[in-house]
């Protein structure tokens, strides 16, 4: 009895594929989208076999940290276990794609193209989609697969194939959500629910560190944020309003009563965040809180410092909104907890 597996490693000849009409061969990495097409003839080498069921459906691409040059004692114990359970795992057959510091993206875009043509990966059957990697040791294939474009689009473009619309995206790893847009771009590529961490994600412990990056998420709205392909809002209003206030809203200054006070207008006027009943409360309360001492603040040191306390509160209260409100605009959501797999349940599944 000829055996599925037998059927389709004959067409696999180490790294090529082979045409069973005319025989030539060509380089997986060469193949591009259509695979089975032969680059000479034409033919189509695409297994036409009912019974041929997916191997994975929780497909799980991992990599250890190549070296100890951590910078906190969690990160080492992180990178140890990882290391031990990467290497114990992939043997047992758990991890399905192990990437190596040397490997970039198109080399990890070609491996998975070697599980489909294996028949181990079929379209649409794929119910998990877990990529993990630490920190400072993602390597060029983690840090590529940011990015617009190139390799990028051909990699997650090669997944989306095997991916439905119930599949569930998971980027453990670099911070990748402290940029919305980048996770939100993959969802729409992939068509899928994407969760990224939005500080440091320790593979194996599960661990989020919060770090500091222009949105502060980590600190202000949760751990992960997760992406849809359902945009919801003005995108541009937002990003208009915070490429001009930028260095306002997200430095570690701390701004001028007369400052805060023109940004806080601002976002009445351009984002209807502040009625103007209350914006003239609050200005004639820092301006004119006796009537025969106007800007009274100049002169009293410690009223000022009580001024600029309020003003400082009510700034961190809209920027907040500012932050939901742009996130939501890309189709996006924070939450404390992560909503899909990470990499310990990829591992044990």
């Amino acid at each position: 009895m000829i055996k599925l597996k037998d059927i389709l490693n004959e067409a696999i000849i180490g790294n090529k594929i082979q045409c069973d009409n005319c025989n030539w061969n060509w380089k997986i990495a060469d193949g591009g989208d259509d695979l089975y097409i032969c680059h000479k003839c034409g033919h189509d080498n695409t297994p036409k076999l009912k019974e041929q069921t997916s191997k994975i459906t929780d497909l799980f691409i991992g990599q250890a940290r190549p070296e100890y040059n951590s910078d906190s004692i969690l990160q080492n114990i992180s990178t140890a276990a990882e290391k031990g359970a990467s290497a114990l795992f992939t043997k047992l057959g758990a991890i399905d794609v192990e990437v190596t510091p040397s490997m970039n993206t198109s080399t990890v875009t070609n491996e998975i193209k070697k599980l489909a043509i294996k028949g181990l990966l079929l379209p649409g059957k794929l119910n998990s989609i877990t990529i993990s990697s630490h920190n400072t040791g993602c390597g060029k294939f983690n840090y590529a697969i940011m990015y617009s474009g190139g390799t990028a689009t051909e990699f997650w473009s090669t997944l989306a194939k095997f991916c439905n619309s119930n599949t569930k995206i998971f980027l453990g790893g670099c911070s990748v959500a402290s940029e919305p847009k980048v996770v939100a771009r993959i969802s729409k590529v992939t068509n899928c629910e994407v969760t990224a961490p939005t500080g440091t994600y320790y593979p194996i412990t599960g661990a989020v560190t919060k770090t500091k990056d222009s949105f502060n998420l980590p600190q202000r709205l949760g751990k992960y944020l997760t992406c849809t392909n359902k945009p919801v809002g003005d995108e541009g209003k937002y990003n208009r309003f915070i490429a001009k206030h930028v260095k306002d809203l997200f430095s570690e200054k701390s701004l001028s009563v007369g400052r805060s006070m023109i940004l806080i207008k601002a976002f009445r006027d351009s984002l209807n965040y502040m009625n103007n009943k209350y914006y003239d409360s609050l200005r004639n309360k820092i301006y004119f809180r006796e009537p025969n001492q106007p800007f009274k603040y100049i002169n009293d040191a410690a009223y000022k410092k009580e001024m600029i306390k309020i003003l400082s509160g009510i700034l961190e209260a809209l920027t907040v909104k500012l932050i939901q409100d742009y996130i939501k605009s890309l189709g996006c959501y924070t939450s404390k907890t992560n909503p899909i797999q990470g990499t310990r349940g990829a591992i044990f599944k």
